[in-house]
């Protein structure tokens, strides 16, 4: 996509990115092949038996491409150096040769579907003009938007595709989606490529990109033999078949050659067949396109507003692939389950089954209103009194989460929660895209499976993969992505859902500010280490953590309810755990209890039955596992240089009673005397004060528990004298058998870390002023996390009279863990298919990967 106000560098950034997110997704096809993917095969072998010498002559007026130079064979051979420019001009009059050739004799040559060509054809893609090289465009289109494209034209001078350099495959890759953007109606863009004297066929599809060598399209002599002219005249011959096939034989569902207002679907025998309506009266018509991003690649959906009957309705087409669930199975399934939040579907069919691995389908389902963030914006953006805002995001927070934990317990996980996907009509919220849900279990509930065959006509053999493979890649919205799914490329848990939930309606709070001030720092979008960081830090002061957010008017009860849901979300026995999310073994404590405070009683039973002991953390992991440290090296770009505050000027914070930061010392390996004082114990105190706390407190024998591997220290408020660190659910470890207490001595490799809180207290309370801080903040949580803490208890003499002392806790080093980048290799694709029947929803498989 190409944005109005991007700069050039920014447009060379996006289209490295573009570049780089095909690297190991570029497929060989051959021309047999192609012809067999179009479906095309009876057609193309009675054109190529009734035309053979048809370009013979044409070919003799072709231009000589050698040393660089390109040389005409006309008009006196004048010869111009060979840029891309001159080669598409080249290009420009090779066709026009071609189409004015004498097909009298060849009827079956005459073009079913004539498309116009020019290299002058300035395009316009969000506002800014761009000129591709070369463009098929449809004559009945008006002005010169990407509506009009059939095809595109690239020319460089690299003799072979493999000679490709980055910033033409991005180049091309960013031009396929503003075509993506412009025609939902497409199955792939086909882009004729010249390279040196070659001409190729590049189509940009859902899984990648694959590419057809088409022959030789400039002579390299300047006394060309008549093998070579008849070889350069059979590219002639392919060019003029494939590319005057009709739109909707070549890229399209349907012909588009003439504008379209909306979409005609008939259902015959189990088949589904789509035809382009030019009546405005359509009951499927076009008539509000709602906006939704547009990728490349992999998943996709387009939403237009329309009419079913009268009523208000939505049109949707969604791009999944074959292995995953039909999106239209998914609400049967959730709906018979009692999820309310999920809009019902009038009708829906399978348009497309297999496009190189990728399924297009089609619903049409009831209208879900307002998108959320436009709701609240224009609901509540200009209204002095926020208690209506307030109560109603609460409501709609209640009816996503209750949703989710419903999907939950019917074994469905959306995997994409997002504003995007989420509407407001009469106050009821609803979910609107489920096309990235995957099935918790393995196994297919028999109620779904019975569904997908009977609604999408998928046997038991297509039921089988519909198991989401652990290399499959997740690619969420990364503002509203949990930590746990930043860090870790995957985790995709019911909690990782009501924290995105979380995110969705502070950002929602955030657009209905009267005057929202850029950016806030919890929604920058980083890459998504950095973001895991960022938001880590923003969330670790229960004070100020609505400020990073972007939110400053906020009723009393609204900000009750949201602290409750962050403890939920981020706390446990009171201890501030989000530091520990970027741990992949850490699990997050089960309190369903405070569930109750966000989830509706259906939804609660649903998704915490009181006969079986809860798992909130029931997580579908793509496998894709990050190390578990972070790495401010690349972040340390974005936060300005500030002045270095010391300890001392920082005032002390006394922590939150919901979030209270201790660091807990590790146990001893054989059971001990314990004491514990009958009051509860200052976080942080003196290492007398600690032992005075202790010194009428009753003794009791515990047991100690198994050790651990790694303690976890959270964010502790700064003191102005040294601390030292207690255990978080008892008081310091001494003998039972000491005449008088002793007091601990501790030896802790790492001192008190600053809260969020006091950090951000030196400065102010400007969010965009504490950007640094929040980092460093997070760091320490991280850094902390890692951090084993030793506690030396005096000795306790044993029955033999001989003092026992205490061992230390050395920290287990966690084994290597594979990088992501190694573990989302993409499989090679299957053998692709010798002939393909003619109908529209038949298979196209994947070729060989190059």
């Amino acid at each position: 996509m190409i944005y109005s106000t991007e700069s050039a560098q920014d447009q060379s950034m996006r289209r490295a990115e573009l570049a780089q997110s095909l690297q190991g997704r570029g497929h060989q096809l051959g021309l047999a092949e192609l012809i067999a993917v179009l479906a095309q095969n009876g057609s193309f072998t009675k054109y190529m038996a009734s035309t053979s010498g048809m370009m013979f002559p044409v070919a003799q007026l072709i231009p000589v491409l050698v040393n660089g130079q390109l040389q005409s064979r006309v008009d006196g051979g004048q010869a111009v150096q060979a840029t891309s420019a001159s080669m598409a001009r080249a290009f420009r009059d090779i066709w026009d040769y071609v189409r004015h050739a004498s097909k009298a004799v060849y009827p079956v040559a005459e073009p079913a579907s004539e498309h116009r060509f020019s290299d002058q054809r300035i395009m316009r893609a969000g506002g800014v003009p761009v000129t591709p090289d070369g463009v098929f465009y449809y004559p009945m289109y008006l002005g010169s938007e990407f509506h009009s494209v059939h095809a595109l034209l690239e020319a460089q001078l690299e003799p072979s595709l493999d000679a490709t350099s980055p910033d033409v495959l991005g180049k091309m890759a960013d031009l396929a989606t503003s075509v993506w953007e412009a025609q939902p109606t497409r199955l792939f863009v086909p882009f004729l490529y010249l390279h040196g004297p070659m001409v190729s066929l590049v189509l940009f599809a859902r899984g990648g990109y694959y590419c057809t060598t088409i022959g030789r399209l400039f002579h390299t002599s300047l006394d060309p033999s008549t093998d070579d002219i008849s070889d350069v005249g059979d590219t002639l011959r392919y060019l003029w078949f494939l590319m005057t096939l009709p739109s909707d034989r070549f890229g399209h569902i349907v012909d588009v050659s003439v504008p379209a207002t909306g979409l005609i679907f008939t259902k015959f025998h189990g088949a589904t067949t789509v035809a382009a309506s030019r009546d405005s009266g359509s009951k499927l018509g076009f008539q509000q396109r709602i906006p939704l991003p547009v990728s490349l690649l992999d998943f996709q959906s387009y939403l237009f507003k329309t009419q079913y009957h009268g009523q208000p309705a939505m049109l949707k087409l969604v791009w999944s692939p074959t292995y995953r669930l039909p999106e239209a199975a998914v609400y049967d399934w959730l709906l018979s389950n009692g999820c309310s939040a999920v809009p019902k579907v009038f009708e829906s069919s399978i348009i497309a089954n297999d496009v190189f691995g990728y399924r297009l389908e089609y619903l049409l389902i009831e209208d879900c209103g307002v998108p959320l963030l436009e709701y609240f914006k224009t609901e509540y953006g200009n209204v002095s009194d926020n208690s209506r805002r307030d109560a109603d995001a609460e409501g709609v927070f209640k009816q996503l989460a209750s949703c989710l934990a419903i999907a939950h317990s019917a074994g469905v996980v959306h995997c994409d929660i997002s504003a995007e996907h989420i509407a407001v009509r009469n106050g009821h919220a609803f979910i609107f895209d489920w096309t990235r849900a995957q099935l918790a279990t393995a196994k297919v509930p028999a109620p779904l499976a019975k569904g997908l065959r009977e609604k999408c006509s998928l046997s038991a053999s297509d039921l089988q993969p519909l198991r989401w493979p652990r290399d499959d890649p997740v690619v969420q919205t990364a503002i509203y992505a949990s930590i746990r799914s930043l860090w870790h490329d995957g985790s995709k848990s019911l909690v990782d859902g009501f924290e995105s939930i979380f995110y969705v309606i502070l950002h929602a709070l955030y657009h209905s500010n009267h005057t929202p001030v850029g950016t806030p720092s919890a929604f920058k979008v980083l890459d998504q280490s950095t973001m895991a960081v960022v938001k880590t830090g923003c969330l670790s002061d229960p004070d100020l953590y609505l400020n990073y957010f972007g939110i400053a008017d906020i009723g009393d009860g609204l900000k009750t309810f949201l602290d409750k849901v962050r403890r939920f979300l981020f706390s446990a026995d009171g201890i501030f755990v989000g530091g520990k999310l970027v741990d992949s073994g850490f699990e997050r404590s089960e309190r369903p209890e405070l569930a109750k405070i966000f989830l509706f009683e259906k939804a609660f039973a649903a998704a915490y039955p009181e006969d079986v002991k809860p798992a909130c953390e029931v997580s579908v992991d793509s496998g894709a596992v990050r190390p578990a440290s972070f790495s401010f090296a690349s972040c340390a770009h974005l936060f300005p240089p500030t002045t270095k505050t010391s300890a001392t000027s920082v005032p002390a914070t006394a922590p939150a009673a919901s979030d209270t930061t201790t660091s807990v010392a590790p146990t001893p390996a054989a059971p001990v005397t314990t004491t514990t004082s009958a009051l509860p114990v200052p976080v942080t105190a003196t290492a007398a004060s600690a032992a005075s706390a202790t010194a009428s407190a009753p003794a009791v024998t515990a047991p100690a528990p198994a050790a651990s591997t790694a303690t976890t220290t959270a964010l502790t408020s700064a003191a102005p004298t040294p601390a030292a660190t207690v255990p978080a659910t008892s008081a310091p470890i001494v003998p039972a058998a000491s005449a008088a207490p002793v007091a601990p001595t501790t030896k802790a490799t790492s001192s008190a870390v600053p809260s969020a809180t006091a950090l951000a207290t030196s400065a102010g309370t400007d969010p965009k002023l504490n950007m640094r801080r929040i980092a460093r903040a997070a760091r320490d949580v991280v850094k902390a996390s890692k951090t084993t803490t030793t506690v030396a208890a005096a000795p306790v003499p044993t029955s033999a009279g001989a003092p026992a002392t205490s061992t230390p806790t050395t920290p287990t080093v966690p084994p290597p863990v594979t990088s992501a980048a190694s573990t989302l290799a993409p499989a090679a694709p299957a053998p692709i298919a010798t002939t393909v029947p003619s109908s529209s929803t038949q298979a196209i498989k994947p070729p060989t990967t190059v």
